[in-house]
């Protein structure tokens, strides 16, 4: 039941975001809020940084997409009623677009969406690097996308220094990891079935 509410979840977003676009008061300190939160997720995206927790990334994702649907709503002003319902359409498409990978995981996978699993962890000197698992399902198969991220010290945010998209047929394979140090920095060797698939790290 857990695993359906959180499934459901980006469902609500645009039904909620009519209602604070038509009741909620203060519209312009919002929409200012809305802007710089807006920006600050641009940049955090461009520099491919990331929260060290995951379930604020999905909080982002899911703050970012209802942000951009009371903004849509907007559109309600325009005078010709032709002209919105195919513009609204069209954000609705892109917004079904983009949750297509939630979407198709199904509720039994709502979990992993919000929380992927951290596979392997390693610690250097004051630096905390971690590999994640991220499932994609494509085409009726299983596609895992693994992420090499680091932190330094008691930070909230992480940056993305490498990251392996497997190739079909591997979705459901085990993995291991190989960490160790180089002139670089840290280097991370990824195996599956005793076969080295891939290197990344500082360096690489």
């Amino acid at each position: 039941m857990i695993n359906l509410l959180l499934w459901l979840v980006p469902a609500f977003v645009v039904p909620v975001s009519y209602l604070f676009y038509r009741y909620l008061p203060f519209r312009k300190v919002r929409y200012l809020i809305y802007s710089l939160l807006l920006i600050a997720a641009f940049f955090l995206n461009l520099f491919q940084i990331s929260f060290w927790n995951e379930l604020f990334d999905t909080v982002e994702f899911i703050l970012i997409n209802f942000i951009v649907a009371e903004f849509i709503w907007n559109l309600l002003k325009i005078k010709r009623p032709k002209i919105f319902i195919v513009l609204f359409l069209i954000a609705l498409c892109l917004y079904g677009f983009e949750l297509k990978r939630w979407m198709i995981a199904g509720p039994d996978h709502a979990a992993i969406l919000w929380k992927p699993l951290t596979a392997s962890t390693y610690r250097r000197d004051a630096v905390d690097y971690a590999v994640r698992e991220y499932e994609l399902f494509k085409r009726g198969h299983q596609v895992s996308v693994l992420v090499l991220s680091k932190r330094t010290g008691a930070l909230l945010f992480e940056k993305q220094i490498g990251s392996y998209r497997t190739p079909e047929g591997f979705g459901d394979a085990e993995f291991s990891y190989q960490w160790s140090r180089t002139d670089q920095g840290i280097r991370l060797d990824l195996y599956a079935a005793g076969y080295r698939l891939w290197t990344m790290g500082e360096g690489f």
